[in-house]
């Protein structure tokens, strides 16, 4: 056998395995690679592999359309490459000296993942140069900004480093971002996929209750982080993304964002009369938990806190009831502004008065919101559809504390499945938990 042939072998015996982490077989597989074949049937997809090695992470986590689309969990460095118009797909992967321990698979995983054409990096340049001819388009997954807009070359700063160096080399071609696309991929889930989704879910809501039953006036957010990181460890595979536990003015929208770009992810002692977004997560087999409660530090709301939070929860199940196959999330909002509105006379604070004629304007919540839940949160596009895992989270804020609720629900012909069920809804379920032996 060639010693081109001896690494290829090593690498594909590597790969194999993932085969059974995601429950997806072969024909699986292919049948998803083949739907993106049909998305993308002017050009050729290329999805690469996460490539950072991350020191202080507690594990290499695959990019999630490569995995869907692969199957492949340990992979860094592969490229792969779908071409809309045959339906074939190339895997190009990195030389044999980065692969030096792939012999330890054993031989019997070798075939798991039913991709077309397995070559080597450098195979690379002569495939796209056969594909990239004059007008010929490339997709690709945009990152955060790379690079100043004036130093891109393709004018979008969002390209990764690899796809401005091929447009570099292959100047004719097109180079085209994906992200909605890649989301409506994903976005509806198999048989296999909503298991793992449940089980996702279900140690999800294990890690609220015990960030929940953490939270008290003195006690620091990273304290109830831990708690919440604790209990994703004991019931899943870590977290989904770290916790979110801001009180006060940082749960209100957009402050959390900055927890993404600072050292002390917005750490603050927790006081007597703030609320908590407490925003989390556990992952299983790759697959993302994510819901959320607003929770007072104290463990009891205000009045005023009441009546809001109250007349929140009410609208939140007011489209909960009517989520399903076909709704849009501009009806949603429909539904959400007719329920608060239907409050107007009830309420009895300024602030919840305050709080409906706010909040009933779509402009003044830019950041209520559904999306799709799976491998990554992403966008929906169109109406939803049956076999959707799905988040809707409308975030809001009034009187200097952010409001905040979101569950799992299994998207259906009819109706929805929370995957999250059972727990806290009103301020007295959510004080009446808070109550609960710590």
């Amino acid at each position: 056998m060639k010693p081109k042939h001896v690494w290829l072998l090593a690498f594909l015996m590597m790969l194999g395995l993932c085969r059974q982490s995601l429950g997806a077989d072969i024909r699986e597989l292919q049948a998803r690679r083949q739907h993106a074949a049909h998305l993308f049937s002017d050009g050729v997809l290329l999805l690469h592999a996460k490539t950072e090695r991350e020191l202080t992470a507690d594990g290499y986590r695959e990019e999630a359309a490569f995995y869907y689309l692969t199957g492949l969990e340990n992979a860094p460095g592969a490229i792969l490459a779908i071409a809309g118009k045959s339906g074939e797909t190339w895997l190009f992967v990195p030389p044999e000296e980065k692969k030096a321990d792939a012999m330890r698979t054993p031989a019997a995983e070798l075939p798991s993942v039913g991709i077309d054409h397995v070559a080597d990096w450098k195979d690379l340049q002569s495939f796209l140069a056969a594909q990239g001819k004059v007008g010929a388009k490339f997709y690709y997954q945009p990152d955060v900004a790379m690079l100043p807009r004036n130093l891109s070359a393709l004018g979008d700063n969002r390209a990764p480093g690899w796809i401005q160096e091929l447009k570099r080399n292959f100047p004719l071609a097109e180079f085209q971002p994906v992200r909605v696309k890649l989301n409506t991929l994903l976005a509806v889930e198999s048989p296999a996929e909503q298991a793992v989704s449940r089980e996702a879910a279900r140690a999800t809501a294990a890690a609220f209750m015990a960030g929940m039953l953490a939270i008290h006036p003195g006690v620091s957010q990273r304290h109830v982080e831990l708690a919440v990181v604790d209990a994703c460890w004991k019931e899943a595979r870590g977290v989904s993304f770290w916790p979110w536990a801001m009180a006060g003015i940082h749960g209100v929208f957009p402050r959390p964002f900055e927890s993404l770009t600072r050292y002390d992810h917005l750490n603050s002692t927790m006081q007597a009369g703030d609320l908590v977004r407490l925003d989390v997560g556990c992952e299983w087999q790759h697959y993302q938990g994510d819901f959320g409660r607003t929770v007072p530090v104290s463990g009891h709301f205000s009045q005023e806190q009441r009546e809001v939070w109250n007349t929140f929860v009410a609208a939140y199940q007011a489209v909960a009831r009517e989520l399903k196959e076909g709704l849009t999330e501009d009806r949603a909002f429909d539904i959400w502004k007719a329920e608060l509105l239907r409050h107007r006379e009830a309420v009895k604070s300024a602030l919840a008065q305050q709080a409906i004629a706010t909040w009933s304007e779509r402009k003044n919540v830019p950041y209520w919101q559904m999306h799709t839940m799976n491998l990554d949160a992403g966008y929906i596009e169109g109406p939803l559809r049956a076999g959707m895992v799905i988040d809707f989270e409308p975030i809001a804020s009034i009187g200097g504390q952010g409001y905040y609720l979101e569950d799992m629900l299994l998207i259906g012909s009819a109706n929805a499945e929370v995957l999250t069920p059972g727990l806290p809804y009103t301020a007295e379920e959510i004080e009446a938990a808070m109550s609960r032996p710590r």
